[in-house]
């Protein structure tokens, strides 16, 4: 068996490849694995080459951007089930904005798959679950050489296609696994990284529970499937809570959202709307696309509260969405891209301890630095599109700028590294498949969210008659302080509360509320208890005379 790659658009995203396998009898199957802007297969194949399979990773319209231009000879597009169908919904409104090509030529030749699929006789390949965004895999290439006898695996050797991948899961899909019950050889490394995820999530999370609880009409515009990721992380997150808070999707991610078969407590979908108020309403997060809100359902939704200065239109960008300005809402802009830290590759890698690493998804200097990282395996950086042959008559071969002297000195390191790796303990490969959300691995720090939005227990004191050394009035302020951590950044606010509670006239009627907003932008408080008061009612605010001590 020989096996090689060939970059297919190194000066487009360089995310795609094309694989090709030819056995000892001459027989060729060729595998593009992605189809990124700018791949066009027939002047990649020859006269006598045929497409055997096309390996879609994820989703993202960068992967499939030229997937049905690049339909050829019988060959199947090969997906995860999410994947699959969440790209029967994308394709088609892809159309709008983007020249796709022939959809029905893709959607005919879509063959969603979860198991060891047979390309040859002694070529097969299968998706594992990478995180990233609902649905996405990687894909395991197995091949055998028959020449070669190496005892159990009978001349077994696997190839690892990550995609774009996160070790976290994404909305119950499990991130990717380096433990495999065989040896990972090589592994076209997609090498996108991005340090701030975790925090760039909770930030948003944050400012987008503070003004839903506060009674503001929230808009979360981003992409359709980080839509879908969001929405079941916020009714995950209220139900830990214990608060109820309605979502809404709409549009392009309320329909992926109802054919990947998500059901999460206060998350409701509306596709299609005739006005914006059926799916706005204080206190309601709504979440729509695209993430740059110049057309659809985000445009629409812009419009209506622009001029509301209570509302929040908050983008969580995925690709390059400027900021919105001129609008009297508040606005964010959170750069989410769900990818790993650099450190996070680096355990992978050691972890996987592959042969060859084949940088995927970098150009320029970011593909230099990852061609100098690795130690312990050959890394294939290439900046060409030229064919590389990694794989030949019965080993894998060194990568002809390396010495025999380095090449020696890395097979070495990493048959040290094979010696600490861990195998999968039931020496299964597992199926693309959902389980149950886990935030704290998703990323979400639901401590401190817990601490700022939990709802205090109720209080069966709350309503007693205080003693005369009481501080207090019967509203219970002080004993929800006394509940809350003092870590939490509610304390301060309650205690200003109280302060302003000890100089109201007792015969007035007071409300307590809590600030949520400081500084000198606009500054926003939630009442903490009903009152007789409409909207646009202006009310007096007493608050406590400066400390002169």
């Amino acid at each position: 068996m020989r096996v090689s790659y060939q970059n297919t658009n190194i000066r487009g995203g360089n995310e795609s490849t094309l694989l090709r396998f030819t056995t000892d009898d001459g027989t060729r199957a060729c595998i593009l694995v992605d189809a990124g802007d700018g791949v066009e297969l027939d002047s990649l194949l020859a006269a006598d080459e045929y497409l055997n399979a096309i390996l879609l990773t994820h989703a993202h319209i960068d992967h499939y951007r030229t997937l049905a231009r690049n339909v050829r000879h019988n060959a199947p597009i090969y997906a995860s089930p999410a994947t699959a169908t969440a790209l029967e919904h994308a394709l088609p409104e892809a159309r709008k904005d983007n020249d796709v090509g022939d959809v029905s030529d893709a959607l005919d030749a879509l063959e969603p798959i979860d198991d060891w699929t047979s390309i040859l006789h002694d070529l097969e390949v299968r998706p594992v679950s990478a995180g990233h965004t609902p649905g996405a895999a990687g894909f395991v290439v197995r091949f055998r050489d028959e020449t070669v006898a190496d005892g159990l695996l009978n001349g077994e050797r696997h190839l690892l296609v990550t995609g774009d991948f996160t070790t976290r899961p994404c909305a119950g899909f499990p991130g990717l696994d380096p433990t495999f019950p065989f040896d990972i050889d090589a592994v076209l490394l997609n090498v996108s990284t991005d340090e701030s995820y975790p925090t760039a999530l909770n930030e948003s999370l944050e400012t987008v529970l503070e003004r839903a609880y506060a009674g503001s009409r929230v808009v979360v515009a981003t992409s359709s499937l980080t839509g879908v990721h969001y929405a079941v992380l916020l009714g995950r997150i209220t139900a830990e809570l214990d608060r109820s808070l309605p979502i809404t999707l709409v549009g392009q991610a309320a329909k992926l959202y109802n054919a990947l078969e998500f059901d999460v407590p206060g998350v409701e979908t509306r596709a299609v709307f005739d006005g914006t108020a059926e799916v706005l309403e204080e206190g309601r997060v709504t979440i729509a696309g695209p993430e740059t809100p110049a057309r659809g359902s985000a445009s629409r939704l812009l419009d209506a509260i622009e001029d509301d200065p209570a509302g929040v239109f908050v983008q969580l960008a995925t690709g390059d969405a400027a900021a919105i300005s001129d609008v009297r809402c508040t606005t964010q802009h959170v750069e989410l891209r769900n990818h790993p830290s650099l450190e996070t590759i680096d355990e992978f890698v050691g972890d996987l301890a592959p042969m060859h690493v084949v940088v995927k998804h970098a150009t320029g200097d970011a593909l230099n630095r990852f061609q100098r990282r690795f130690d312990h395996c050959f890394v294939w950086g290439t900046n060409d599109d030229d064919i590389h042959r990694l794989y030949e008559a019965g080993e894998w071969r060194a990568p002809g700028w390396i010495t025999d002297t380095t090449a020696t000195r890395i097979r070495k390191r990493r048959w040290e590294t094979v010696q600490r790796q861990s195998f999968a303990s039931d020496g299964t490969v597992p199926s693309v498949r959902r389980d149950s959300v886990d935030l704290e691995a998703e990323g979400v720090d639901i401590e401190a969210l817990e601490n700022a939005f939990a709802r205090a227990p109720t209080d069966p004191y709350a309503d007693s008659v205080p003693t005369d050394d009481a501080t207090v009035t019967e509203t219970g302020t002080d004993r929800s302080r006394e509940r809350a951590d003092d870590d939490s950044i509610e304390v301060e606010l309650l205690e200003r509360l109280e302060a302003i509670e000890s100089k109201l006239d007792r015969s007035t009627e007071t409300v307590p509320a809590r600030v949520l907003t400081d500084g000198d932008g606009e500054q926003f408080l939630r009442l903490l208890e009903r009152a007789d008061v409409d909207a646009g009612d202006v009310v007096e605010v007493v608050l406590p005379e400066a400390d002169t001590e």
